[in-house]
């Protein structure tokens, strides 16, 4: 790939000219630019892969070129210089595609190679999926599976009746098994660049959500249904990289008269609806055994906890930690009690978080709530949730981690206390990422740091190790998850990065002075 420099300093120029042998890592140096301007020209000639560019620069500086390179949808991937003084404006050429950064300062040819490997890969794989979605996609127009799907989809939405296309589908004793298919955002495709060869035909009504018809299906509740959600199930894990908590799938069957498939989004619904409150965990629900009646309950928007809601509001005004769990506690249960439709909740949920952010930042504008907000306030956030508790849950410890910013403090704090990039950012992977099971060393490649710098650094600037910080965090959303009393005790050490059970009662105990289990008796009482 064909690299392009970009630096008003000469000297930082041939440094990273004669830092690696590029040819040796599949790269080609292309040249160089003083500037933005210069760079913008020589990218118009149209053979350039990576932008190596400084952030600082006379005439067009490093984040105006970004911004341009985002504007105008140029396939080309970019790389940003900076120094440790500049590292806001850094950040927001990340926002604006930047796919990563090279500080000045510690620049070594090891970092150069792996950063400039890590671009080149990805803009090759963003390259990979554009090209197979575009062929994708014309399959997808010349197929009749997709035909079918985008008929009855118009139909649906005009509420309209596709009699020649209801024809086509019940043609002599035909019967159809209707399956909808929902994921969460944590999918690595959208669902729209699939094909069902052996279906019928396949809606896919948005990227996480799609409707699949088969024929000869003859009863949802037989062995025959399970073999099926198996075969999509296999898909969603292999093809899709998704774990059983990132997807569920709804089953009605048989489908015998145009009639009942005209109303099959009812069914549906109803089904997703049963599924996020149960707090079961499934990955298959069928009609006949969990929802007799799809079109008597749920599927009614009604009045949001509107009293609790204020409340809540009112104490993230007033910086009252306590109010505020307590408030977000009471919004959970009240959701819980009114079975709103899934969308309605999920809306309500984020309009309520980017509320609460937006209170917090008035009333206490010394606190940042960007690590909030980048964590907590994207419908992506919102809906990675399938289950009523688990959402809830998450709403509570968000409510918790803002309350607890504003009131300076905790384990709960979102902010690290350190102001250094480096730190905040350990502290930020930390927080997003303590479910898995991350080391250190995971750590210090996210930061881009070694392993044993990052460790010094951390230490002197936090107090506490990395090792420590981690396990206080996987403390902190395990406390969380007893209180909440939904969960044993070995799903909830699972589900905070904990391999071993034993291991986590072990750990919990010496942090918290008691066991799991008689944690959760003490908050439950």
């Amino acid at each position: 790939m064909n690299v392009l420099v970009v630096d008003d300093e000469p000297i930082i120029r041939q440094v990273l000219r004669t830092m690696i042998h590029w040819e040796d890592h599949g790269l080609k140096w292309a040249g160089e630019a003083v500037d933005g301007e210069e760079a913008w020209e020589a990218l118009q000639l149209g053979r350039i892969d990576l932008v190596v560019t400084d952030i600082l620069m006379p005439r067009m500086d490093g984040l105006e070129l970004v911004k341009r390179l985002k504007q105008t949808e140029m396939d080309v991937g970019v790389v940003v210089l900076s120094c440790l003084d500049d590292f806001a404006y850094v950040k927001e050429a990340m926002k604006q595609g930047a796919s990563d950064y090279i500080l000045k300062p510690t620049m070594e040819p090891e970092q150069l190679v792996a950063t400039l490997t890590e671009a080149k890969q990805a803009l090759q794989k963003q390259r990979d999926e554009r090209r197979k979605q575009e062929e994708l996609q014309e399959q997808l127009q010349q197929s009749n599976q997709a035909q079918r799907g985008l008929r009855l989809q118009k139909a649906w939405l005009n509420h309209q009746v596709d009699e020649e296309l209801e024809a086509e589908i019940f043609t002599g004793e035909a019967m159809l098994s209707s399956w909808m298919i929902y994921v969460t955002p944590a999918m690595r495709t959208s669902l729209s660049r699939w094909s069902w060869p052996s279906a019928t035909a396949f809606v896919t009504l948005n990227d996480h959500q799609q409707l699949l018809l088969f024929a000869d299906r003859e009863s949802g509740a037989g062995t025959e249904a399970y073999l099926m959600a198996s075969e999509i199930s296999a898909f969603l894990r292999h093809v899709g990289g998704l774990t059983a908590d990132c997807y569920c799938i709804t089953a009605v069957s048989p489908i015998q008269h145009p009639e009942r498939l005209r109303s099959i989004l009812h069914e549906h619904a109803g089904l997703r609806q049963a599924c996020f409150y149960s707090g079961i965990r499934k990955e298959l629900w069928i009609a006949d055994d969990y929802y007799m009646n799809p079109a008597a309950r749920f599927l009614t928007e009604g009045q949001i906890p509107q009293e609790e809601k204020q409340n809540l509001l009112r104490a993230i005004a007033g910086r009252n930690e306590e109010a505020a769990v307590y408030w977000s506690e009471q919004v959970v249960d009240k959701l819980k009690q009114l079975e709103l439709p899934v969308m309605q909740v999920y809306s309500f949920i984020y309009e309520l978080l980017s509320l609460a952010a937006a209170f917090a930042g008035q009333h206490r504008p010394d606190v940042g709530t960007d690590e909030f907000e980048r964590s907590y306030v994207t419908l992506a956030a919102v809906q990675s949730h399938l289950y009523m508790d688990s959402l809830g849950q998450w709403f509570i410890q968000a409510m918790r981690v803002l309350a607890g910013g504003l009131t300076g403090g905790g384990t709960d704090a979102m902010e690290p206390s350190s102001r250094n990039p480096f730190v905040r950012k350990a502290v930020y992977y930390m927080q997003q990422n303590y479910h898995l099971q991350i080391s250190t060393s995971d750590i210090s490649d996210y930061v881009k740091l070694s392993r044993s710098y990052l460790s010094d650094l951390y230490g002197k600037e936090m107090g506490e190790t990395l090792s420590e910080s981690l396990t206080r965090i996987r403390i902190q959303a395990a406390k969380c998850l007893l209180e909440a009393g939904a969960m044993k005790v070995y799903e909830i050490a699972e589900a905070v990065g904990f391999s071993d059970a034993k291991a986590f009662a072990k750990t919990f105990k010496k942090a918290v002075g008691c066991t799991p289990k008689e944690y959760e008796e003490q908050k439950n009482k």
